[in-house]
């Protein structure tokens, strides 16, 4: 399926990011994004969290300093607040009821971000219950109960995929996450630190046609609502199995109101690297990884925007989830990563590199176990092991991002 090209609104809101060609700019000068994933921020900022908000400006300060320009965070999280391995307290506990401390805590973390010079990809929706998204919209129009997978006993991934991908089919999910972009987005539609994502890991599944239609018409919907801001879509790109997950990196985001495209990278998740033979599936790995920014650097090519590695990463050594254990691959992986790309930065379409996910000073009180109500909010969602993919301010792979960031730098002029 093919979209045609039509108009779309469009303007520049001083200070912000255009699109020309396959480049982002900013104030007439190419901008390139050494960016960094921060999905708990939002839920930090929100009212009545004083220490929450400390941590945020305390992880911005770090991040700041490392070189990051470009931080990516959820900015729709759905209850209720009793089920199982999800951000609380949500946003949104329940269908079109918006809890004004959570609200809050977007438009003041966005107001952050701009004072700071830096700039937000904001995340609306997400294909993965850890927020609630999709599966949670798909409940509230009556769809039955949501099938959890994995962790959650019985679970599948399959059943669960196939549920969540009838949200572009179901008019009344779609129209509840209509009625929030309705509403947050107005408030933001000023601030020129924002970029609109449409979800975390958006899949066609069995549903591709309602998928590409839907990307396409929520786009537009954000750039009638924010003609100065920028708007992506949040996809994975290929995937490991493209036909199964129902994506294609180039005809996802043909829509002439999605101004670039994302893809994201997990070896482990893919099955590249197995956690108990790591060290040995390493090179295969890092050689599959190569192949696949390639790959898609290639293929944006052919869509003609910008692409962006939006998502990747890698675990401790020994698959350990322990804070203190060692990433001598994870590091080697992230300077592999970080040197591939800016090698692409000059003659490619690609943009930059963000990886996941910050969690600075927090610590899960059980490495290894989910997230439970009152533990912190780390660099792992609630429904993976924590400890998995967080980078910690003490980890050594902080100084990797550090001399990634200053080589992206170096194209940029700011």
């Amino acid at each position: 399926m093919t979209l045609p090209p039509s108009r779309v609104p469009h303007e520049t809101l001083a200070g912000g990011l255009e699109v020309r060609g396959t480049r982002l700019y900013k104030s007439g000068k190419p901008f390139f994004v050494s960016g960094i994933n921060y999905w708990a921020a939002t839920t930090l900022a929100r009212d009545g969290d004083s220490a929450g908000w400390d941590r945020v400006r305390r992880d911005l300060d770090a991040l700041q300093a490392l070189g990051i320009n470009v931080v990516r965070t959820m900015g729709g999280t759905e209850g209720p607040d009793t089920e199982p391995l999800r951000i609380v307290p949500s946003i949104q506990p329940r269908e079109g009821r918006y809890e004004e401390g959570g609200v809050h805590g977007v438009l003041r973390f966005a107001e952050e971000i701009r004072l700071r010079g830096l700039f937000a990809i904001v995340v609306l929706n997400n294909f993965w219950p850890w927020s609630g998204g999709m599966a949670q919209y798909l409940a509230w129009a009556g769809q039955g109960a949501i099938p959890y997978p994995p962790p959650i006993a019985g679970g599948t991934w399959s059943r669960y995929e196939a549920f969540a991908g009838r949200f572009f089919r179901v008019d009344g999910a779609r129209e509840a996450f209509r009625s929030y972009v309705r509403f947050l987005i107005p408030r933001l539609k000023d601030n020129p630190a924002v970029i609109w994502e449409l979800a975390n890991e958006p899949r066609g599944t069995n549903d591709v046609g309602p998928y590409r239609r839907w990307v396409d018409q929520t786009a537009r919907l954000i750039k009638s609502l924010a003609p100065g801001q920028l708007v992506t879509t949040g996809s994975e790109g290929q995937t490991a199995s493209p036909e199964a997950a129902g994506v294609d990196v180039i005809e996802d985001h043909r829509s002439p109101a999605v101004d670039f495209a994302t893809f994201h990278l997990w070896a482990q998740n893919w099955g590249w690297v197995q956690p108990d033979t790591l060290a040995a599936d390493f090179p295969g790995a890092l050689a599959l990884a190569r192949r696949y920014v390639e790959d898609h650097a290639a293929r944006a090519v052919r869509l003609g925007k910008p692409i962006l590695l939006e998502e990747f990463g890698f675990p401790r050594d020994g698959a350990s989830f322990d804070p203190g254990g060692s990433t001598r691959l994870r590091d080697r992986y992230f300077e592999e990563m970080y040197t591939l790309v800016s090698s692409l930065l000059p003659d490619t379409p690609m943009v930059g590199i963000m990886p996941w996910a910050w969690a600075g000073d927090a610590r899960p009180p059980r490495p290894g176990d989910f997230w439970r109500p009152g533990d912190p909010l780390s660099g792992d969602p609630p429904h993976e092991p924590q400890g998995w993919y967080g980078v910690y301010a003490g980890d050594s792979t902080v100084a990797v991002i550090r001399q990634g960031s200053a080589r992206i730098a170096a194209f940029a002029v700011t």
